[in-house]
């Protein structure tokens, strides 16, 4: 019986040293420099609860003092997150003072053998604050040093700090700002600074009408028309572009004799054909063109038609999006024995949310598309 329990302990001893020998290694030391804990720590095997090398430096006056060991992971990331107090910054992994502690935690073995608090660079400065703030003002502390803080405010009247709670910044020891530098800027919406092209494909039927009132400027009265932030081109195409029908972000349109009409009254002769491929070449290389507006303007398309394209849509869909076009497609799904080509629209819009099917009767399609727009204007009014 008794060898029985003695095999049984030995079974359990080994196991435990196996645990043991398969668990983290990290170094452990407690000295007054980098090199004295080089030279007098030791590599230690942790404990199966303890999943993380930590490094913690201390400075006290001109003292310096450095621990590393094993921890849990829970407890070193609690202090590691210390490092960037938002209040804490003139304690918290900061060489420049006299008082201040820094926390590194880390999973490879010997990971901490070298100093590891990559947030404890000791780097001085962070990036230089704005000499002019735009529609208002900054005052820091310490200019863009350590431990320095800067408050933003918005002096024009109509404009508001973006975001709202970034009105207070800190250089952290890391030589970054505790959050993004804001801007004011003007609500959205109803300010959003965007060009907008409405391509449409036109229709000799009457219902050609009703798809056109249907998109309307349903979701305009979201926006501030001013042509500081808003400027609209509309397009009109079927199988070709007709430029005479159209108009462009500048406010002009081309001009012909007689009496002016819609080409869905019969003005022109009707296509049978649609190609959407070759009128997004159009607005590629005629309205959407390098330079055309400022840097915080945003580009929007918006195509709009009853049937399927009959040319490649994909190649010149891509290009427009590659150069930051945010493009949408409204199909008007108002006519019998007409096939819908998701995939097709899917080439054009880039992505579903882009994507819009209208169906007879649908009155919300100007909200829907207002809601989806907003998402993406207003996601960052203080531009690049």
């Amino acid at each position: 019986m008794n060898s029985v329990v003695v095999a049984i302990f030995q079974a359990a001893l080994l196991l435990v040293f196996l645990d043991l020998a398969q668990g983290l290694k990290c170094w452990e030391c407690s000295a007054a420099s980098e090199e004295d804990c080089s030279k007098n720590g030791k590599l230690v095997t942790c404990q199966s609860t303890q999943d993380v090398c930590s490094t913690v430096i201390r400075r006290n006056f001109f003292m310096q003092r450095i621990w590393k060991q094993c921890k849990q992971k829970q407890a070193c990331l609690s202090d590691r997150d210390q490092n960037f107090d938002k209040y804490g910054g003139r304690h918290q992994c900061n060489r420049n003072l006299f008082s201040s502690v820094c926390c590194c935690c880390c999973d490879k073995d010997s990971c901490n053998v070298a100093e590891s608090c990559t947030a404890y660079t000791g780097q001085q400065t962070c990036d230089s604050p704005p000499n002019n703030f735009r529609n208002g003002r900054v005052y820091c502390t310490n200019s863009n040093k350590v431990g320095s803080e800067c408050y933003y405010s918005c002096t024009k009247s109509g404009y508001y700090l973006n975001p709202s709670d970034s009105a207070t910044l800190q250089c952290m020891g890391n030589g970054q700002w505790s959050k993004k530098a804001p801007c004011c800027a003007k609500p959205c919406p109803p300010y959003a600074p965007y060009d907008l092209v409405a391509m449409v494909n036109r229709r000799s039927d009457k219902r050609f009408k009703k798809a056109r009132g249907a998109f309307g400027n349903l979701f305009f009265p979201r926006w501030k028309l001013d042509r500081k932030y808003y400027r609209e081109a509309r397009i009109l195409f079927s199988d070709v572009v007709y430029p005479e029908f159209s108009t462009f972000l500048n406010g002009s349109r081309s001009t012909r004799p007689g009496p002016e009409r819609h080409p869905a009254e019969g003005d022109v002769t009707d296509s049978d054909k649609v190609n959407i491929g070759n009128a997004l070449r159009y607005v590629k290389d005629n309205i959407y063109v390098k330079g055309h507006r400022p840097l915080d303007h945003k580009d929007v398309l918006v195509v709009s038609t009853d049937r399927s394209s009959d040319d490649d849509v994909k190649e010149a869909a891509q290009a427009l999006r590659g150069d930051g076009v945010l493009t949408y497609v409204l199909f008007f799904n108002l006519y019998d024995n007409v096939p819908l080509d998701m995939e097709q629209l899917l080439d054009i819009a880039g992505e579903p949310e882009h994507v819009f099917v209208v169906e007879e009767g649908d009155t919300e399609i100007g909200t829907r598309l207002a809601t989806e727009l907003i998402s993406h204007l207003c996601q960052d009014v203080c531009g690049p």
